[in-house]
């Protein structure tokens, strides 16, 4: 990106970038205890990773409402569903809101108030990567 310590540059870096550049900077801190991933500070996410919630209505339980229902699922932990690149938010399922004609949706959720606690391991590329940083 640019390196400027200017708001309004980096805005708009982000918003004309390409959408390559968007999915790399999905990327979250990593919070595990498993000795393989020992030095890793932050990882891009991926569907099929499990986060925890550790801001906004699904992050804490004492504080306020949303959509009139007690928050009282503090800390969600969940596996990623889907990813909006251009927005920079994740889908977590179990996180819904009901629309008006009591259809469920879900609720995108900025990559920055997620840690992702497990890795899904599947792609052999992927974990070789992470394993090179460690």
């Amino acid at each position: 990106m640019v390196r400027s310590s200017k708001p309004g540059k980096q805005r708009k870096a982000l918003a004309n970038a390409s959408k390559q550049s968007k999915r790399r900077t999905l990327r979250a801190r990593l919070a595990t205890s498993d000795p393989r991933f020992a030095g890793i500070r932050s990882v891009t996410v991926r569907v099929g990773d499990t986060v925890e919630v550790q801001r906004g209505d699904f992050g804490h339980p004492s504080k306020g409402k949303r959509l009139g229902d007690s928050r009282g699922r503090a800390g969600v932990k969940a596996k990623v569903v889907g990813i909006d690149s251009s927005n920079g938010k994740i889908m977590i399922e179990g996180i819904t809101s009901s629309k008006s004609d009591d259809k469920e949706e879900g609720l995108p959720i900025h990559v920055s108030n997620v840690v992702v606690t497990t890795l899904e391991e599947s792609d052999p590329l992927r974990m070789k990567k992470i394993m090179e940083k460690s």
